[in-house]
């Protein structure tokens, strides 16, 4: 699905409380009602800052901000210890609202262990799967259910980008880091400043968006702020939808989340082939280890990327620990915290 940018978001780290009401508002199309009226009983300043919302089978109902775990009361009250139980039916209820009671008509996106949501929230399964051969066809039982409720923080990259920019332009740049560090959120924002010219000069962009949760399109239009001239596809994997996107969009930008599969190879050289800036994410804690994996040491050897950005909880939520140039030297003599900046 090909979308143009047309909408304008409000500048805030957190979700604001149109976005806290829209993540409740998606999920009650799915969750039972009984989860439903806890959640709604957190109180305000506590739901703004949740992230994640975990249901286990014969376990309290959990929900996770960016600091610890809480249990959640059938009244909303947090707790370190007690929480309303949430048991098997709970749980099955829930799997067969996010499938339209058709497990099989979401194996592609099972086999990934994760289905994406309207509003870009993805549901993480676990359970014991059903297999033909290797792929996950469905689960006989599931046993746990993680959504995962996307961020959206205008301006947080404007204190890289003169790291990762020459002369306004924007550089191959490979974001790194542990998991729920940020990543998603940052190369969101890169896309917005590249395909809007903030602190760069605007660039065509084409955001893939294979998981649905980068742009989070709805009926055709993203629900975040990407940038003015930035187009989004969306649903395809990223090597497909990169051929695609040099085929047909002529962008000077490509970004996309989450790299790491061998065909990403071909995708990245025929970009670096095309003068086409890649902007990427992996999962890895530094550059170091980074490149113990026999991919991205092929990645790092070919020089596909300009500038690998390390990325820390070290001053706070988001630190870039360090940038590495081409040839692995570090560029940074302290750590950077980003925060929201006014964007122009």
């Amino acid at each position: 699905m090909l979308c143009a940018v047309i909408s304008k978001r409000v500048n805030s780290y957190t979700s604001t409380m149109n976005e806290t009401i829209k993540w409740l508002k998606t999920l009650k199309r799915y969750l039972p009602q009984k989860i439903c009226g806890a959640l709604e009983g957190i109180e305000r300043a506590k739901t703004e800052k949740i992230e994640e919302i975990r249901l286990r089978t014969s376990k309290p109902l959990m929900v996770y901000s960016a600091e610890k775990g809480y249990c959640v009361g059938a009244d909303g009250a947090l707790s370190d210890e007690r929480g309303m139980i949430v048991d098997l039916k709970d749980i099955a209820q829930t799997f067969d609202a996010i499938t339209g009671r058709s497990a099989y008509a979401f194996a592609d996106e099972i086999s990934q262990g994760f289905l994406t949501l309207p509003t870009g929230i993805r549901a993480g399964i676990a359970g014991s799967a059903v297999l033909t051969n290797v792929p996950v066809k469905t689960y006989k039982v599931i046993g746990s259910i993680n959504f995962r409720i996307p961020t959206e923080a205008v301006g947080i990259a404007q204190g890289l980008l003169p790291h990762i920019t020459h002369g306004g332009t924007l550089g191959n740049t490979l974001i790194l880091s542990a998991p729920k560090l940020g990543k998603t959120t940052l190369v969101r924002d890169i896309a917005r400043c590249a395909g809007s010219g903030v602190g760069m000069a605007r660039s065509r962009v084409t955001l893939i968006d294979e998981r649905q949760e980068l742009a989070a399109c709805e009926f055709g239009q993203p629900i975040f702020d990407v940038g003015r001239e930035t187009d989004v596809i969306s649903g395809i994997v990223k090597h497909t939808a990169v051929f695609m996107a040099l085929r047909s969009m002529s962008p000077d930008v490509i970004v996309t989340d989450e790299i790491g599969m061998s065909d990403d190879l071909g995708a990245l050289r025929e970009a670096a082939n095309s003068g086409v800036a890649m902007v990427t994410t992996a999962h890895a804690p530094d550059l170091k280890s980074l490149l113990q994996r026999l991919f991205f040491r092929r990645i790092f050897d070919e020089k596909l990327f300009d500038a690998y950005v390390v990325l820390s909880a070290q001053l706070g939520r988001i630190t870039v620990r360090q940038v590495h140039d081409s040839l692995g030297q570090g560029l940074l003599d302290a750590p950077i915290l980003l925060t929201c900046q006014e964007s122009l």
